[in-house]
């Protein structure tokens, strides 16, 4: 055998070893996104399955009331609805927090800041009350500020006896002068919102129009073998648009917004 031959041979024989390799490795990366994918199926058909239902109203008469709060999965960026709860008992003044499930140093301080709000909105002494907050979330980590104002709603109607509208689902944080902060993946808060059944979704000032990632899949072929890949194109979405005629989504500045939309 020339050397020249020899050559050819070593590199037919790498590039066989190159294009096996990359197939076996195409193999197991598709394994892991049939995977991925099908457990991710799986937890939005769960999650389908627990509508709320028609609208109701949360009454406080007994010194407890709710707001329903919207959140994101660090695990696969779903959706997730919860709600949170409000109880007023007799007491010294304390704010006292169920972390069951685990609550986040910056959703206790949003709580702080939702409590204090508040107590400014009603004007209502809390010096001899405790206020009691807990969420029911599916057992997500309650991670972030973006419940705060939802918080601040359902203590202003605990403290004033009033109804909390169940239609309706909001996310933003709640600042110190009673302003509504801006809150990450609204997008998805408001698809999982609308697909629980709410009438009305209340994002932050601004936040109505969103940057939306949008999820493809690039499909070429090398070498004969099929690739795929996953990227991600930005796309401007209305969500007032995207939503119309199956729920309504509305932006609030500050408190007395929120409470205008969801205390009755």
């Amino acid at each position: 055998m020339t050397r020249k031959n020899a050559i050819i041979a070593v590199l037919c024989i790498l590039l066989v070893l190159s294009v096996s390799t990359a197939f076996h490795i195409y193999q197991q990366q598709q394994r892991k996104i049939d995977v991925q994918e099908d457990i991710i199926e799986k937890l939005i058909r769960a999650s389908d399955t627990a509508k709320v239902g028609k609208p109701t109203f949360f009454n406080a008469s007994n010194g407890t009331t709710c707001a329903n709060i919207v959140a994101v999965r660090s695990d696969n960026y779903q959706g997730v609805l919860g709600r949170v709860y409000v109880e007023i008992k007799e007491g010294a003044g304390g704010v006292l927090v169920n972390t069951n499930p685990f609550v986040e140093p910056t959703t206790q301080y949003s709580v702080r800041e939702a409590v204090k709000v508040a107590k400014d909105f009603t004007n209502i002494n809390i010096s001899n009350k405790n206020i009691l907050i807990s969420f029911d979330i599916n057992g997500t980590l309650m991670g972030g500020p973006s419940a705060g104002a939802a918080i601040a709603a359902a203590t202003i109607a605990a403290l004033e006896g009033k109804k909390v509208r169940q239609d309706v689902a909001i996310s933003g944080t709640i600042e110190e002068d009673g302003y509504i902060g801006l809150v990450d993946a609204v997008f998805e808060k408001a698809v999982v919102a609308e697909k629980k059944g709410m009438g009305l979704f209340l994002v932050p000032k601004g936040q109505k129009e969103e940057i939306h990632y949008e999820r493809k899949v690039g499909k070429r072929k090398i070498f004969g073998f099929p690739i795929e890949w996953v990227y991600y194109t930005p796309k401007e979405i209305d969500l007032g648009e995207y939503m119309a005629g199956k729920m309504d989504v509305e932006e609030v500045s500050t408190i007395d917004d929120v409470v205008a939309y969801m205390i009755l």
